[in-house]
């Protein structure tokens, strides 16, 4: 049974890197633009976080949205996929993690997607290049993981600037990470 988990385990972590590799190569064909329709917010939450769950059972989150209904353009499939990559990102990486929370809200004409985590944090020198991709293939990830390529939040990266937003981080090394 061991074995067959850590199959199933890497298998799902391969999975992802094909979804997440497939993704930046149509938003680089097709000139970095996407096409956006609006969706419901609430939906697509909805989705992103029901698809975490069955990627990781063990993954519990709390999920704060508006109470109005609101239609945010974007497509809808791409930005599932980066809630469901911060959030995994968190659950694979965020050592000692108690608490893990999405936090949707708007800000003047903006949705701001906040995955906020209570675990070991990253560290001050690793928080400018988190989201280029650039970490060394043999580089020690932060936490100790074996999965530290760093790929996976430079697609997250990829797809928010192709829809015109941005994705940053705080960290606060043992305290919180948004």
């Amino acid at each position: 049974r061991e074995l067959l988990a850590g199959i199933r385990e890497d298998a799902n972590w391969l999975l992802n890197m094909v979804e997440n590799l497939l993704s930046v190569t149509r938003i680089r064909v097709t000139d970095t633009h996407v096409n956006t329709s609006p969706e419901p917010l609430e939906e697509v939450v909805a989705e992103a976080v029901q698809r975490f769950r069955k990627r990781l059972p063990q993954g519990k989150v709390d999920v704060r949205v508006p109470d109005e209904f609101l239609m945010v353009p974007m497509d809808a499939t791409l930005i599932e996929q980066v809630i469901i990559n911060l959030l995994e990102n968190a659950v694979n990486h965020a050592l000692g993690m108690t608490k893990l929370i999405l936090r949707v809200f708007t800000l003047g004409n903006r949705a701001v997607f906040e995955v906020i985590d209570d675990g070991c944090g990253i560290p001050q020198d690793k928080l400018d290049t988190l989201f280029s991709g650039g970490m060394e293939k043999d580089a020690p990830a932060v936490d100790r993981s074996k999965h530290s390529m760093g790929i996976v939040l430079a697609v997250c990266a990829t797809i928010i600037k192709a829809h015109g937003g941005e994705l940053c981080v705080e960290s606060k090394p043992n305290r919180v990470t948004t």
